[in-house]
């Protein structure tokens, strides 16, 4: 055998054992997606925290104005959780009261099924956002503008300051909750839902409210503790 017919053999070899890897690794994600998320963000963070978010917020805060600018501060409202919660939380109370009222089972059982989308909803954000807030004062990270204005990067756990709790982002995780359920209840438009969604995150980091980390933790809490919701309450038999 000649070296190019090794050579041959050798990077068969290498070229079907790689594709059987992949195809191992694709059909492992396939099964535990949210698992895989989550090893890859509890991996992407520290990371980022090391080499990418000083930098990155340095260059937003340097190079980012005019329209782009304007886009983001306009948009990042959307992350406020009580756009979400409150309209949720409004027509869970009024389906889940005219469900009472109902004398037929039947009525009543469709009313009390319809009540528990926005109920959904409304748990979604609700309580991922708890978690955000609690995980946000045990961990004490700065925000950006304590690095532009007085140079310090880091933590200060058990702070209650708001220029001290910015990890993970509050706005990330309300947007990503709202629509990640709003992607179970209504996936007919779910391109549009992960787009709002990812577009929010962003203007977090583009408007150097928060470093990309923070985004990104708070996206996947949000995304995370829908999904988890989600699968709770069909457990249970509720339909969504």
């Amino acid at each position: 055998m000649t070296r190019i017919e090794r050579f041959g053999v050798v990077w068969e070899d290498i070229w079907l054992r790689s594709c059987a890897l992949i195809h191992g690794v694709r059909h492992r994600v396939r099964q535990a997606p949210l698992t895989w998320l989550t090893v890859l963000v509890a991996l992407f963070c520290p990371l980022s925290m090391a080499v990418v978010d000083r930098p990155l917020a340095f260059a937003l805060k340097a190079h980012l104005g005019g329209d782009l600018e304007g886009f983001f501060k306009t948009i990042t409202n959307l992350g406020l959780a009580e756009y979400s919660l409150v309209p949720a939380g409004l027509l869970w109370l009024g389906l889940t009261c005219k469900a009472r009222r109902c004398l037929l089972p039947d009525q009543r059982r469709r009313w009390i099924e319809l009540a528990w989308r926005p109920g959904y909803l409304f748990l979604a954000v609700a309580v991922t956002g708890l978690i955000e807030n609690v995980v946000k004062v045990l961990v004490g990270r700065a925000r950006p503008r304590l690095l532009f204005d007085t140079g310090f990067y880091g933590f200060h756990p058990f702070a209650h300051d708001w220029a001290l709790n910015s990890f993970p982002s509050g706005h990330s995780q309300a947007i990503w909750a709202a629509m990640t359920a709003l992607v179970v209840l209504v996936p007919r438009y779910d391109l549009l839902w992960l787009l709002v969604a990812v577009l929010v995150a962003a203007s977090r980091v583009a408007t150097t409210v928060h470093f990309l980390s923070d985004a990104v933790a708070g996206s996947w809490l949000g995304l995370a503790g829908a999904m988890v919701i989600a699968r709770a309450l069909r457990a249970r038999g509720i339909k969504l």
